[in-house]
């Protein structure tokens, strides 16, 4: 089944751009370097240039993204360490989840693009999720709750999204909600720790 090709800001319930001859080297390179830019734009950009207007040390800046990228929410206390501050630390990281939803989303769409096995696993959900529409009309505010969840968290959640064919830009939206709920939950209980 040929579907519309669907990018970042495509508000289409979730179409993916998937190649009726499975191998299209041109476009997954596209893909690829749309989810490494985006990531590099607003994962690591943004922060530090408001770094950068607010006087925050670069390699503070740089030193949090890289424990945001393992630890996820549970980065939030390094923050605290390198004296981001609670709100410094909540703009990097709704930064960093907004970045690397998207570059999931771009990747994803690259292997529709180059696999079969993809495609056809894609087109066998679609089919799945027909019986049930009110998963696509809801699905999105799910990101929030399974962002929280072991083994899925930040970087599963829009993979599920993208599998089940939800509204891209709500996915992202809920998954970045979730995400800094989470954040807000641990640098709650960090400071309690701390000043408790």
């Amino acid at each position: 089944m040929l579907m519309d090709k669907g990018g970042v800001f495509n508000l289409n319930p979730g179409l993916h751009p998937i190649s009726p001859h499975g191998k299209n080297f041109g476009s997954v390179l596209k893909k690829v370097g749309k989810a490494v830019l985006f990531f590099l734009m607003f994962a690591v950009a943004v922060p530090l240039v408001l770094g950068l207007v607010y006087g925050v040390p670069l390699r503070k800046i740089l030193s949090f993204i890289g424990t945001t990228l393992v630890l996820h929410a549970w980065a939030s206390p390094v923050g605290l360490a390198l004296g981001l501050g609670t709100i410094g630390i909540i703009i990097i990281m709704a930064c960093f989840a907004l970045g690397i939803s998207i570059a999931i989303f771009e990747i994803c769409d690259s292997l529709a693009l180059s696999s079969e096995w993809v495609r056809k696993r894609i087109e066998k959900m679609e089919k799945i999720t027909e019986k049930y529409p009110q998963i696509k009309r809801f699905g999105p505010a799910a990101c929030s709750f399974t962002v929280w969840i072991p083994g899925i968290g930040l970087y599963g959640t829009p993979v599920i999204a993208w599998i089940l064919r939800w509204k891209r830009a709500p996915s992202i939206v809920f998954t970045v909600i979730g995400f800094l709920i989470a954040t807000l939950i641990v640098l709650s209980a960090a400071n309690q720790l701390a000043f408790g």
